[in-house]
């Protein structure tokens, strides 16, 4: 699961990746599983940001790899392209920071409030609701991936995007909110 770790942009354009232990690369198609786990994490909470970003680089979509790569490269230029060492971009438990970037276009740019200030989908999917109301009655990871027939990895992404939609830092909150329920 992608977490804490820090995006920037270089003026040429080229997105920087600094994880907090490891040192800084630059994003390209060779990143295959960070760009996988930026893909899934954009489809499920930033879903009208994929869909443009989907029909923008459709011509691509042939060329999957290189399809991927344009979507994340995107999405991160418009949402994270100021460097902080103060806080990571993607948390700790894969929750997205996103920052206002200066961008010459702000307010002209078709994707303005699309791509860029991407919408969070706050409503739960069916699965992260089985799951925040597995960990209120007190399930583990492994217990709630039994139960679910999913693996431990599927359900953290599940707790990360929970936290995420419903700006949560620590999974006791949810442990709590559906502890309620």
């Amino acid at each position: 699961m992608i977490a804490n770790i820090e995006f920037y942009t270089t003026p040429d354009g080229d997105v920087c990746c600094k994880p907090l232990e490891g040192p800084m690369f630059i994003l390209d198609e060779s990143r295959k599983e960070l760009i996988a786990e930026m893909m899934v994490a954009i489809k499920e909470l930033y879903p009208g940001a994929f869909a443009a970003l989907s029909e923008l680089y459709s011509k691509s979509s042939l060329n999957q790899n290189y399809y991927h790569y344009k979507i994340v490269h995107r999405f991160i230029r418009c949402n994270f392209g100021e460097y902080d060492a103060l806080s990571m971009d993607v948390g700790g438990s894969g929750q997205f920071r996103m920052e206002d970037v200066r961008c010459p276009l702000r307010g002209e740019c078709k994707f303005d409030r699309l791509i860029c200030h991407a919408r969070l989908e706050t409503k739960l999917s069916e699965r992260e609701q089985q799951v925040a109301n597995l960990l209120g009655k007190g399930y583990s990871t492994e217990e709630i991936g039994e139960e679910l027939h999913i693996s431990p990895y599927t359900v953290k992404r599940h707790i990360a995007n929970i936290k995420t939609r419903l700006k949560l830092t620590h999974t006791n909150q949810i442990i709590a909110k559906f502890s309620k329920e």
